[in-house]
This record gives structure tokens, sequence and C-alpha cells, in this order.
């Protein structure tokens, strides 16, 4: 019975991994008619659960209440996912406004199903963040009417319609902002018992923490665990600066970045937009001895220079040979003598061939900053002038088609102002350039209203774009670990280098702290700010345990330094953006941070692993006892570490679940990433079972897994973003 259920359990995770492979290549209906829903795959998971139970029954498991509790938990998690499957209902209803509805669409057989009782639209409207054009929330203002009486409710992301055990979602709208459509979801017995489930998961995972007869308690207290010390050391780069075209002085630009501008759907400082604008262009964040805001400012205003300065990097070799250019190309070598623009016949040409080619995409990624310089010489990018339309504040630029509430002056103002500004760079007048740098600001303070940002807020964006956090860290991180990984294999030194991760954590915190202030919301919406919030977890992890295994702020500094060099990758993306609405949610940071912190503990092991694996190697030539003893110190340590980074996996995926039914109605969709969570989760679950699978007692072995069971939590964060895509993708 023992193979019977870990072969299935196995094959399952097998079956698992290959459907998202299946869903990618055929695409969801299919995976969803002939895997998900098919009539094999739920055997599969029944025969599964009734061959485990058997084997506990046999085991005597029960007698192991937490153990048992948690393993039950499980069944009932998934008898409540069969009674969904079974019984529950979803599909979807349009309503128009005034016009009353009473029935829905349901969604497995297209057939109509009677409602027992009347939704009326009665309006639709979107919330946009204050001054821009991003949707911060999509609202139906709905009643409902039943027995002669009368309901009235707001349906909004993350805010349900809920009666007589019917839900409704926001899901759509109609283009003229007169309809909407709702999901619809009628689930009377699959959703209690799955929270029950959840529920059970939760007080089961904790009694084993702080059971004092639990396997946990006995690792936390081996013998074994003794402290281990490491050594740190610090550089830093530097580059060479050469000169280039005319713009600002720093002092000017200085006071050019202050000023707020709309960029990316939300007001910021300029220079934001001018740190943005460098990077893409050039690919660093600053171009020779020129801040960010000089660069900027030389395109508004002196771009007949600019045009011949090679800054606009191109990669590609091939298309570096089709222009004949070097990997730094001007403005001025994408266009023909005739001011035609080459790359539209390369692109034209490439596309009709129907071929999706490493050109083509070069080509792509050249367009786009080409088409950046060329959006800023127009003008449309310069959003610095805000006005009051119909209740809303709106920025516009000075070629903007402006708004006929506006006064004579303003429009003057507007119209004019980098005139006088350009003709106060060219004649050297630079009180009068602060003078109406001044008056731009005053202007957006006056007009502006709640859009406008504080000083505050101001000073606190110019601060973090000042300081490259990511990359200074990840440098120091990196350093700092290598060298104390190899220390570590060394002799011991002083324990105050501990000091410099904790500064470390303070610095990265800060930076944290102030993305979080200029966002208004915490910072975990994309890939680069979990990957930040992965660092801290390392980090803080780490300082907590280093008083019991010193050597862990070794593996600290190294991992956050990897997450951190992560984040700064050019796949990433930095940049602060406003919260997509069904992201505004108190369930996303709960979420996230148990994921989090559970990928954090799973680094350490992995870490531990190839720690392990290097002393090995090194006994085979010089064996010693020591060897040996520290290679069973840190399986006991990643085995300690298993329990809270398994089980801070487990609930943060089922707290997702609980956002994802508060959110669209439905607690598992069998996303690709979902799907991934889940076999991470039951790969790292295998290696509890040291009584069943005796392989799992053996160090080496156990390291070597740990390893291996690290590809699917890279699969889960980055493979699925990358290569399977999904509905999670947008934090990728």
């Amino acid at each position: 019975m023992k193979k019977l259920s870990f072969g299935l359990f196995i094959v399952m995770i097998f079956c698992l991994s290959v459907a998202t492979f299946v869903e990618k290549f055929h695409g969801t209906d299919y995976v969803y008619a002939y895997i998900y829903s098919s009539w094999w795959f739920v055997a599969f998971w029944m025969l599964l659960v009734i061959a485990a139970f058997i084997y506990l029954l046999k085991k005597k498991v029960y007698k192991l209440k937490a153990v048992f509790m948690l393993h039950c938990s499980f069944a009932v998690i998934l008898v409540g996912a069969f009674l969904t499957f079974t019984t529950g209902i979803r599909g979807n209803i349009h309503l128009r406004q005034g016009e009353p509805a009473n029935s829905f669409i349901e969604e497995k057989a297209g057939e109509i199903q009677e409602l027992p009782f009347v939704l009326v639209l009665d309006s639709f409207q979107i919330d946009y963040y204050a001054g821009t054009h991003a949707p911060a929330d999509y609202l139906s203002k709905v009643h409902l009417m039943e027995d002669n009486e009368t309901i009235h409710q707001v349906i909004s992301m993350n805010n349900i319609l809920s009666h007589n055990g019917y839900r409704f979602y926001q899901n759509s709208f109609d283009k003229d902002l007169r309809g909407t459509y709702l999901s619809v979801n009628y689930d009377h017995w699959g959703i209690p018992v799955t929270y029950g489930g959840y529920l059970l998961l939760a007080l089961s995972m904790v009694w084993i923490l702080f059971s004092h007869k639990s396997e946990f308690w006995n690792l936390l207290h081996h013998p074994l665990l003794k402290q281990v010390s490491i050594l740190f050391l610090l550089f830093f780069f530097s580059e060479k600066l050469s000169a280039s075209p005319s713009t600002i002085d720093k002092e000017e630009a200085k006071q050019f970045g202050t000023v707020q501008m709309l960029y990316n759907n939300r007001v910021c400082p300029v220079q934001t937009f001018a740190r943005d604008f460098t990077l893409k262009v050039t690919g660093k964040a600053a171009y020779k001895e020129f801040s960010p805001e000089q660069v900027l400012a030389g395109w508004i205003f002196f771009p007949q220079k600019w045009q011949y300065e090679p800054m606009i990097k191109v990669k590609s070799e091939e298309l570096q040979r089709l222009l004949g250019v070097k990997e730094k190309a001007c403005f001025r070598d994408f266009f023909t003598s005739k001011k035609e623009y080459r790359l539209a016949a390369y692109w034209s040409q490439l596309h009709q061939g129907g071929k999706q080619s490493s050109l083509l995409k070069a080509i792509t990624e050249v367009d786009e900053k080409v088409q950046l310089i060329v959006m800023l010489q127009q003008g449309t990018l310069i959003s610095f002038f805000p006005c009051s339309q119909k209740g809303d504040i709106q920025w516009f630029s000075p070629i903007s088609e402006l708004p006929v509430n506006m006064t004579v002056n303003q429009k003057q103002f507007i119209r004019g102002v980098f005139t006088l500004l350009y003709e106060t760079i060219e004649q050297g007048e630079h009180q009068k350039f602060s003078m109406l740098i001044s008056k731009i600001k005053s202007y957006q303070q006056k007009e502006g209203g709640l859009s406008a940002l504080s000083e505050n807020k101001v000073k606190a964006e110019l601060l973090y774009n000042r300081i490259d956090f990511s990359t200074l860290l990840y440098r120091i991180n990196l350093t700092l670990g290598l060298l104390a990984f190899i220390f570590f294999f060394i002799k011991a030194v002083p324990k105050f280098f501990s000091l410099l991760l904790l500064c470390s954590f303070l610095f990265h915190s800060f930076g944290m702290f102030l993305r979080a202030y200029i966002s208004g919301r915490f910072p975990m919406s994309n890939g680069y700010e979990t990957m930040l919030f992965v660092a801290e977890c390392i980090m803080l992890i780490a300082l907590l345990f280093r008083h019991k295994f010193s050597f862990i702020t070794a593996f600290g500094l190294l991992l956050s330094g990897f997450a951190l060099l992560v984040a700064s990758l050019g796949q990433m993306n930095p940049q602060i953006t406003p919260l997509m609405p069904v992201l505004s949610s108190p369930w996303l940071s709960l979420h996230v941070s148990f994921i989090m912190v559970s990928y954090s503990l799973f680094g350490f092991m992995m870490l531990n692993g190839l720690t392990a694996i290097l002393l090995s190697l090194f006994g085979k030539r010089r064996y010693n006892e020591k060897n040996s003893e520290q290679i069973e110190r840190l399986a006991i340590i990643s085995r300690l570490f298993l329990y809270p980074a398994t089980f801070f996996l487990g609930i943060g995926i089922f707290i997702g679940a609980v956002w994802a039914n508060v959110s669209w109605g439905r607690y598992w969709s069998w996303d690709p990433k979902e799907v991934w969570a889940l076999i991470t989760l039951m790969v790292y679950a295998l290696a509890f079972h040291t009584t069943s699978l005796v392989i799992f007692r053996k160090a080496i072995f156990f390291h070597l897994f740990m390893i291996i069971a690290f590809c699917t939590v890279l699969m889960t964060y980055f493979g699925v973003n990358y290569f399977l895509g999904g509905m999670h993708s947008y934090a990728g």
C-alpha cells in the first residue's frame, strides 16, 4: 500500500506538470476538457485519497493527532473541490441600465438558468486614480427585487453581491458604460466544506509547530545545532565618464526634476520619467556625466544636437550590421536622407513573412526607443498641466486640446512656457529659469487638487530615485556573501559581521518604506517588487536565526544578493504603477507575504544543500569527522526550515484561493501558476515522510532533493511568467 500511495502521489505531480505544458500548446479549453474536468482526473484524485488513508490507518498515524489532522484537512479540501465540481453553478449575466433580468447563462452547458429574484442595473461607472486615466475600480450600482423587497448595492472588484446563495462579481462592461457583465456563482456545499478544510489545515500546522511532542520541536533542540562564524568584505564598481552635447546645468536640472507630470498613469516628479527615459534609451540610469534630468532636458530643448549623439543601445549584432551602426547608434541613424524611417521597411518585410525571428524582436525593441524619443519631440509625453474636467482632474501637455473652461491666460501659459524656458536657457538667465519653474509648480498645486503630490512625497520620490537601492545592495550583498561562503570552508571569523547584514537589512527596509510611501500601497504588485520583498524576507530570516546558526548570515547575504540581482535585471519592471483594481485587496499582502517567506526559506535550504555537496566532495580528498558532522548539521537545519517553509506555502496558496473566490468567484481555476504552486507543495511534502521513505534519512540524498526541489520554486516564480503565461502573469 505504501508503494501504491506514494506512486500515485508522484504520478499526480507528473500529470499536473505535464498539464501546464499541454495548456501552453493546445489552449485552456483543451486542457480543461481532457484533463482538469475529465472523469479520469477526478477518479485519480479519489484513488489517491483512498490509498493514502488506508496506508495512514495501517501505519496507525491517527495516534499522532496533529499529523493525522493535517492529512485529513487535505481530504476535506478535495471533498469540497469535488462538491464544487459536481454541484456548483457558474455563469454570466449581462445587465443593461434600467432593464430587469432574472436569468443568466450557465458556463458549462451554455443553458439559461433562472434566478429566484430580479436584478436591475442602475448605473455603471469607472473610478480613476486622481489625475490619471488608470482605473482604480469598476462599479456596478444595482438593486435586487424579491417578494416586494428591494436591496440596493454596489458591485465592484473585491466587493460582491451575495443573496440566497447566489454571488455576483464584477467582470466586464459595455463600451458605452450603460451595461455591465457580472459573473454568477452558486456553490452551496463546496465553499463551506473547502473553507473548513483550509481552517483545519491552518490549525494542524500551528499544532505541529508548537507541540513539544512534534518532530519539529525535536529538531529545534538537536545537539548538532552549533554556531559557525563568517567573514565579509565590501567593494564597489565605478565607470569612466566623458563629455556630451549641450543641455541645462545640474542646478537647473535639479529644479526641472522637481516639477510634477502625469506619467505611467500616475503623477510623479519629472525626475522619475527622466530616469526611466534614460534607462530605456541607453540601458543605464545616467548618460556620461549627465544626470537623467539633463538628458531629458537636452532632448526637449536641444534635439538638433542630441540626435547625433550615439546613445541608443542596439543589442543585436545582426541589426547592427543591417543598419551599419555600432552597439550605440544615434537617432539620425534610423532615418534616410529623405527622412524615411529605416526600421519600418525591415519590420514590414519580416512581419509579412510571418517569422517571429530574433531580428524582428530586436527591431521591435529598438523601435520602442526611437518612438519614445519621437513622442517626446512631439510633446505628447510632457503632461505637466492639470485642469478640472467635469469633477475629475486631467493633466495636459502643451500640444493637447485644452478644455474650453480654461481661461485665456491659462492657455497662453501652457502653450508658451516651454518656449520661455528655452529662451532663458539660451540667454543663460538662471534666475528667470528658476522663476518659470516655480510658476509651473504653483500652477500645478493650485489646479491639481488631490492629484498633485505633496512636497514631502516629491522629496521622498526624488530621494528614492537618487539611490538605486537594489543595484547597490545586490553588489554589496553578493560580494559579502560569496566571500563569507568561502571563509565558511576555511576558518571561523569575528561575529561582528552580522552587523553588516543588519545594516543592509535596514537600508533595504528604508528603500521599501520609501517605495510604499510613494505609491501609497504595500509594494508587492509586480515581479520587481516581489523580488524586493523576497530579499527583505531572506535578510530578516537570517537575522532572526543568526544567533543559533551564525553561518546563516553568509547565506542570507548571498541569497538576498541574488534576489536583488534578479530584481535589477532588464526583464523585471522597476516602475511604480497604480494597482490594478483586482489587486486592491488586503488579501494580496497576506497571500504574497506568506509565499515569499516560504520561497526565502526554500532558498536557504537549497543553499544548505549546495554547501553540503561541496563539503562532501571536499571531504573525499581530505575526509574528516568534522565534515561529516557539518553535513548532518546542515541537513538538520534544512529539515527544521522545511516545516515553516512548506506550511507558509500551503497557507499562502489557500489564502490566495480565498482571495480568488472573493474577487471572481472561483477559489481554484487550474491556472498554471496555481498548479505549479501546488506541485511545489507536493514535492516538498515528500521530504517529510522519513519513516515511510527511508532514503530521506540519508543527509546527502536529502540535500540533493532540496536542490532539485528548488527547481519547482523557480518554475513557479519565473518559468510560469516567461514560458506558460496565465492569469498570474501580471505579477511577474
